[in-house]
């Protein structure tokens, strides 16, 4: 996949200098210039098309940066003093400056997402229009799933950050404005319709690509997520409705058994494949944006996550900026298990960088050169952790420092998740909640945990109660924790709103009902008829 990253900006050009206009004065056209009406007419065309529209998943906007930022910072488990508001502004629920167009946190990610639709929708209208009487039928479905896999994780990326917004389903028309869960809703169709099209795996070249258990499992997502709106969110009462939530979860578990039954994903027996260059698209893996480190015609086509969340130390240090910041009660987090030989859980260790007397390996450690002592000298730590993963100090041990990008990809979806998920699932539908254990423990044993007994979980709340645990530790800063706190109410309860500003001060400034949403750019409300600022901004 990451071969054809070259071809990104080539492709995306391509797209966005074609014309369906037909008034008069432009009947004219170029002849050395691709048109509408020139372009789709080979496979080689409808590949630049995706490539296109992938290309857009490594916009900073998107999951290169902004993606990552929201939804790390705007859960519990991280907060900002960044010198840059924006920043501060994403993370403590206080967005003052939606109305200038400067603010790249919020108008950057609309952005990306809605180009993303733009690109992609040209794949898939063309594709339906007159692609099947091109191509073998095989081929031409592995274009079209990977159209609506991409649409959809558009979809679902606008429903979870800004919660409304136009339902683009077309390249030559506007749609209707949707609410988060018609948005959700739409994801999940596009989802369905790219599983029944897409293959469960790709030639090594092409690994990367959208597959049909990466469809699966971002349907199970959605399943999830809109069963979430339907049974924990007590302050929107008028949508409540056990009986729809019910079916989502049901829907849910089928799909993640559709995983399990393709019998092709395990994980993998080095927790830490899953977080560097070593062996990326590996067996675990069910959905990841791949990056790659350096330019591609003048454009960053890599990772900015480790410069933007990371170890600081000095301005002139040459490694992370820290505008966004591990909170420091993940640390106990972790510290409330220890292994089967009585170790600290050893994914602490790789997810933050921090020192602790207790554990050795933290004091002689080497972190771009330098024991965390040695970098401490030079400008004190004010901070008693850092994000660590994704970062150059655990891809390349020689790094010195962390450029402005990396290429190391960024996994969204890996099997680890999907078994905590199933776990989840179970719970929820009062089923199997032995089973649910075990999956846990499939989770556990990897990283030498101990078996959780099943007799200690035979409650709902017991059992939800070590799921939000094994959540944390195992996918900590991976982007799942603020879907997380949205599906399990935390967010949508003013008591547990409460609780969640006892570890994270910036949940002091959190509104019910309203900061569950991202504010929409205000230019864009100009721009589309019948969009509306979201609630309370």
């Amino acid at each position: 996949m990451k071969k054809i990253i070259a071809n990104t900006m080539i492709a995306a050009s391509l797209l966005t200098g074609m014309t369906a206009c037909s008034d008069d004065w432009l009947s004219l056209s170029d002849p050395n210039l691709e048109t509408a009406d020139t372009f789709w007419q080979t496979s080689e065309q409808f590949n630049e098309g995706l490539t296109a529209a992938y290309s857009t998943w490594r916009r900073p906007g998107y999951f290169s940066r902004w993606f990552q930022v929201l939804t790390v910072l705007r859960g519990d488990e991280g907060w900002s003093n960044s010198p840059n508001p924006e920043f501060i502004g994403d993370a403590n629920f206080v967005m003052s400056s939606y109305n200038y167009d400067s603010n790249e946190g919020l108008n950057l990610p609309w952005q990306a997402m809605y180009n993303s639709l733009y690109y992609v929708n040209q794949v898939i209208d063309n594709m339906n229009d007159h692609g099947y009487n091109l191509f073998e039928k095989s081929e031409a479905d592995k274009i079209l799933g990977q159209g609506y896999f991409i649409r959809a994780v558009a979809f679902w990326s606008i429903a979870g950050i800004y919660g409304s917004g136009p339902i683009q389903t077309s390249s030559v028309g506007n749609g209707p404005i949707g609410t988060q869960e018609e948005l959700y809703k739409q994801a999940l169709d596009d989802f369905t319709k790219a599983a029944e099209l897409l293959p469960t795996t790709w030639p090594a070249a092409e690994a990367g690509r959208a597959t049909k258990g990466g469809a699966l499992g971002m349907m199970a997502r959605m399943n999830m997520q809109l069963a979430g709106m339907k049974c924990h969110r007590p302050w929107d009462a008028a949508n409540q409705d056990p009986a729809a939530a019910k079916a989502y979860w049901q829907a849910a578990k089928k799909n993640i058994e559709d995983i399990f039954e393709l019998g092709i994903y395990d994980l993998v027996p080095n927790w830490m494949d899953n977080f560097t260059e070593a062996n990326e698209n590996n067996k675990e893996s069910l959905f990841e944006i791949n990056f790659k480190e350096g330019t591609v015609n003048g454009k960053e086509v890599g990772n900015q996550r480790p410069k933007f969340l990371g170890l600081y130390a000095g301005a002139s240090s040459g490694l992370s900026w820290d505008d966004g910041s591990a909170r420091s009660w993940l640390l106990d987090e972790f510290d409330k298990e220890r292994d089967k030989d009585g170790n600290i859980d050893m994914r602490k260790f790789h997810t933050l960088f921090y020192k602790d007397v207790n554990e050795p390996q933290t004091v002689t450690a080497i972190y771009y050169g330098k024991t965390w002592d040695e970098w401490n000298s030079v400008e004190p730590f004010a901070k008693s952790c850092y994000w660590k993963k994704y970062t150059s100090v655990e891809n390349d041990p020689s790094a010195q420092g962390e450029g402005y990008v990396t290429g190391v990809n960024i996994r969204i979806l890996r099997l680890a998740d999907v078994y905590l998920m199933y776990a989840e699932v179970l719970n929820e539908l009062d089923g199997d909640r032995a089973l649910a254990v075990e999956y846990i423990n499939k989770v556990r044993r990897r990283v030498n945990m101990k078996d959780l007994s099943a007799s200690d979980y035979t409650t709902y709340d017991t059992l939800l109660e070590q799921i939000k645990h094994e959540r944390l530790v195992e996918l900590c800063g991976e982007c799942t924790r603020w879907f997380d706190l949205d599906r399990w109410g935390d967010i949508h309860d003013q008591e547990k709103i409460n609780k969640l500003a006892e570890r994270d001060a910036d949940f002091q400034t959190y509104r019910l009902g309203i900061s569950h949403l991202w504010c929409i750019p205000n230019h864009e409300i100009n721009n589309w008829e019948g969009l509306k600022q979201n609630p309370g901004y």
